[in-house]
């Protein structure tokens, strides 16, 4: 009795120290210990279990090595993904980023496709025009999207000034 008493205490114990260690954690990376954390008692539960006779040994066995298996084959699945990846990005290397514009009002008006003494509203439909196709999120890269964006602001930064 006062064996299964200290097991309760030093169970229960260890959930305390586990929940204290991942409120620790950043918010986003919570949700995945708490997911381990259930998996795990449910896995200590069965095999508790089936060491005490409630259930067979197999359930216990299978319920044991969940976790493990679990763990197993999102390792598996992320490196797959990340080798495609990597492949991907090895494939479509993107010049370096500039940070500041350089640009003069002849490059400007050769990124957009436009013609000297273009107006406000066809450097906007230009600009739009470009983005449409270029942007990061429809499949452009950053370097093209800022090239876009830098003749843009050079043409109308020189209209208004």
């Amino acid at each position: 009795m006062i064996i299964r008493l200290l097991f309760a205490v030093l169970v229960l114990y260890g959930l305390y120290r586990f929940v204290k260690t991942v409120q620790a954690k950043p918010a986003n990376e919570r949700r995945g210990y708490y997911i381990s954390l259930i998996i795990g008692l449910g896995a200590a539960a069965l095999v508790l279990l089936s060491v005490t006779g409630r259930v067979h040994w197999i359930a216990g066995l299978v319920g044991g090595a969940l976790p493990f298996l679990r763990q197993y084959i999102l390792k598996h699945i992320y490196h797959r993904i990340s080798a495609k990846t990597k492949g991907s990005a090895q494939d479509e290397q993107a010049p370096p980023h500039r940070t500041s514009s350089n640009m003069n009002q002849q490059q400007a008006l050769n990124v957009l496709g436009l013609k000297p003494g273009a107006s406000d509203d066809e450097i906007i439909t230009a600009h739009r025009q470009l983005m449409q196709k270029f942007h990061p999120d429809r499949g452009g890269n950053d370097f093209i999207a800022s090239q876009i964006n830098d003749a843009k602001d050079v043409l109308l930064g020189k209209r208004g000034s």
